[in-house]
């Protein structure tokens, strides 16, 4: 069975670095076939993303993710991930857990869906309708602590995090209790390091205009510099995720205000 995965990203080009690594890292280990879709703002009328009402958003992407179980018919599972991550662990392991009633979704728990396995079925009934999503004032954040009453949430199991936050308190980023990395901070992600000086090449700005500063834990930029030239020399060159971009965002608002606040933000909330 072919695994699928929605992935939150900028749309003008802003993620390139990040997921050329998410990209290699997830089929590195992976164990089945997987199914990527990239989810990125669109000015095509046709696309699931266009016209979408991003006020509030912490990111460009941030509402994305609740639209997933719709675009699967409400019909078996789907997994979402932050472009920002780095998997250390093969995503079946994930996709095949026993998701028990009466939980509908896998995931970190305290509101954070930045690693979610969706049952699409059972979650039907928790979802707001699609147009709503799509276009009201303040969905994210209410589908968000929707989703978060409990018993809707299966916790990730301690043995097993899927969504290690900039590597919280662990030791090493080689512990084999991290499934996934999640670099969450933007004003301190290790990708900013090459996307900025690319894009400034290009004339373009990132959405994000705070100030810049290093992660928090120094082994995390050489962490991700050495996943991304392995990515590289493995042909996921951050170039072959070029796409049109999109222009200015209309992000922002108290989650975040990513594009017109440029203030610091976590991607994932």
């Amino acid at each position: 069975m072919t695994i699928r995965i929605f992935v939150g990203t900028a749309a003008n080009n802003e993620d390139l670095e990040s997921q050329a690594v998410l990209e290699y890292s997830l089929r590195k280990h992976a164990s089945e076939p997987l199914e990527i879709t990239w989810m990125m703002q669109s000015r095509d009328p046709s696309s699931l993303y266009y016209g979408w009402n991003t006020a509030g958003w912490a990111t460009p992407f941030s509402g994305f993710r609740w639209s997933i179980p719709a675009a699967c018919g409400f019909d078996g599972r789907a997994i979402y991930l932050d472009s920002d991550m780095i998997a250390q662990a093969d995503i079946a392991e994930l996709w095949n857990k026993e998701i028990a009633a009466p939980h509908a979704v896998i995931s970190k728990g305290n509101e954070r869906f930045c690693c979610t396995l969706f049952d699409c079925v059972l979650v039907a009934k928790y979802m707001f309708p699609l147009r709503q999503l799509r276009t009201e004032n303040g969905m994210h954040r209410a589908q968000r602590q929707r989703l978060s009453k409990p018993g809707i949430v299966q916790p990730f199991q301690e043995d097993e995090n899927w969504n290690c936050l900039d590597g919280e308190d662990y030791a090493s980023l080689d512990d084999p209790r991290i499934k996934m990395h999640h670099y969450t901070a933007i004003d301190c992600q290790p990708q900013l390091k090459h996307a900025l000086p690319r894009l400034a090449e290009a004339g373009q700005p990132h959405w994000f205009r705070g100030k810049v500063q290093p992660h928090p834990r120094q082994d995390m930029q050489s962490f991700f510099d050495d996943w991304l030239e392995e990515a590289i020399a493995a042909g996921y060159d951050p170039n072959n995720y070029i796409v049109e971009p999109f222009g200015n965002y209309a992000a922002g608002g108290s989650e975040g205000g990513a594009w017109l606040r440029g203030r610091p933000a976590k991607l994932g909330v």
